[in-house]
């Protein structure tokens, strides 16, 4: 495999562990804004952490494999199986998590998030078993990446949903 290959997977795990210190500034920012800290909070800062430590646990992983002697195409195929089972657990499980975390509907913005992160979860097992794509880095590494724009993408919507929600009830 490919140098850049490697120092692609290893600076997205590098940003993948960042966003996840990043992203548990939510819980901060609302409890430094006078918020109680709600389940809805603490699920959407569980959330982030999950999808970080997910991109980054699958930035590693083909290179583990490849220490264990796989072939190339095995270490991206299994990798991708093993990536795919709980990125698409997440896409599938969440709005319904957050529904009942929130006691509201979910929003179209978080399905319209959980399909792309589906999305992505079926890029993966199309990978695993070299469907639709040839298995290799390139599936392997646009799933990764693309789950972590979308759990940015969606970290920003919930800062931004903080401060509305602040906003509505008389803060600055």
């Amino acid at each position: 495999m490919s140098s850049f290959t490697w120092s692609y997977l290893y600076t997205l795990a590098g940003m993948s562990v960042t966003f996840v210190g990043f992203s548990s500034l939510a819980i901060v920012l609302r409890q430094t804004m006078g918020g109680q800290v709600s389940n809805l909070d603490i699920l959407i800062t569980r959330t982030f952490i999950q999808l970080g430590f997910v991109v980054a646990a699958g930035a590693l992983l083909p290179a583990l494999l490849t220490l264990f002697h796989f072939a190339e195409i095995a270490a991206w195929r299994l990798a991708s199986a093993l990536t795919a089972v709980p990125v698409m657990a997440f896409a599938v499980t969440y709005p319904v998590r957050r529904k009942l975390a929130s006691g509201a509907r979910t929003p179209l913005a978080i399905w319209i998030d959980a399909l792309a992160i589906l999305g992505f979860a079926l890029l993966l097992g199309c990978n695993a078993v070299g469907v639709v794509v040839a298995s290799g880095p390139g599936p392997y590494t646009a799933a990764l990446t693309g789950v972590l724009f979308v759990s940015g993408w969606a970290y920003l919507q919930a800062v931004n949903t903080l401060i509305r929600h602040h906003r509505a009830r008389g803060g600055s």
